[in-house]
């Protein structure tokens, strides 16, 4: 089964890798043109394993252009795989390869389809997720027929760098299974029950903006769920910005407005918050820290 495959992502570069173990020939490499962009979440150089594969690379900007899409069926794909992209597939591209497209989501669709899927997950609660392999037949967003996906379960104290890895690797196991499947012919595919559906919104790094009105026990969440690969919560000490990339919940003995710091210990910096308060256990810049004395305001 020759397959194209598109991505500017490490998650997308994992599973590229396993396809070509498991047996699929790449016939084209499509990517970011460069310099790597260091705002863009887990994007890595396609260069070195598009050497070590001996496949031709592509770096594209739109991965609909007409000198893409010519450049892709220029190398005669049986499939294309777009895994870590951050636009969708429209209808001149999804003609070219016979067998079809096929995109990768981290949720258990057809719920939770659209953006940021892993800080969604911890900010819902979720006990479980996952990853689904599905077939992009038309531009709308993850509603393609499933073929196959892999439950992961959502830890308590799950991270968005912990849940990242747990997505990986499921992201890695599910092309071990589908490749060989599909290149043999016997890859069935599911619709998607629309009834069933349901849609994340776009998280952007403003989003990440501390209230400190809202209880810590959902502070906690909110932390988790934006920590590093991803830009990180965030608050203010007067102008300078301070990014929280670890916290923990405690009780106050003693109602504090807001945003107000309590106290200081080797744990780290305790802030009020709505109900509750917030220990700051790992902040930047280093050595912020040690300035915030008690009664500082944040936000």
């Amino acid at each position: 089964m020759r397959v194209v495959w598109v991505s500017f992502d490490d998650i997308g570069r994992d599973c590229l890798v396993a396809a070509a173990e498991a047996g699929a020939e790449i016939a084209a490499v499509v990517t970011l043109a460069g310099p790597l962009d260091p705002d863009r979440s887990g994007q890595v150089e396609f260069v070195p394993v598009a050497g070590e594969l001996g496949t031709e690379l592509v770096e594209t900007d739109d991965v609909n252009s007409p000198q893409t899409v010519a450049a892709v069926a220029a190398v005669r794909p049986d499939a294309v795989f777009v895994v870590g992209w951050s636009q969708l597939v429209r209808e001149e591209l999804i003609e070219v390869p016979p067998l079809g497209v096929f995109g990768m989501h981290p949720t258990l669709l057809p719920k939770h389809r659209g953006r940021a899927p892993l800080p969604w997950t911890i900010l819902s609660g979720l006990a479980r997720t996952g990853v689904t392999l599905f077939q992009i037949v038309d531009p709308t967003a993850d509603s393609g027929p499933v073929l196959d996906q892999i439950e992961v379960p959502v830890a308590a104290d799950e991270t968005a760098t912990s849940l990242y890895e747990k997505i990986r690797a499921a992201h890695v196991e599910l092309i071990r299974r589908c490749v060989p499947a599909l290149a043999e012919g016997r890859a069935e595919r599911r619709p998607q029950d629309d009834r069933r559906a349901s849609s994340w919104p776009r998280r952007t790094p403003g989003d990440g903006i501390i209230d400190w009105d809202v209880r810590a026990a959902y502070l906690y969440d909110f932390v988790r769920a934006q920590t590093r690969p991803y830009p990180g919560a965030f608050t203010f000490a007067g102008e300078e910005k301070i990014v929280v990339w670890r916290a923990t919940p405690v009780a106050l003995e003693e109602h504090r407005p807001a945003g107000t710091v309590v106290s200081r210990s080797g744990a780290g910096v305790v802030v009020a918050c709505g109900d509750g308060a917030l220990v700051l256990l790992e902040v930047e810049p280093a050595g912020i820290a040690e300035k915030l004395e008690p009664g500082a305001q944040l936000g």
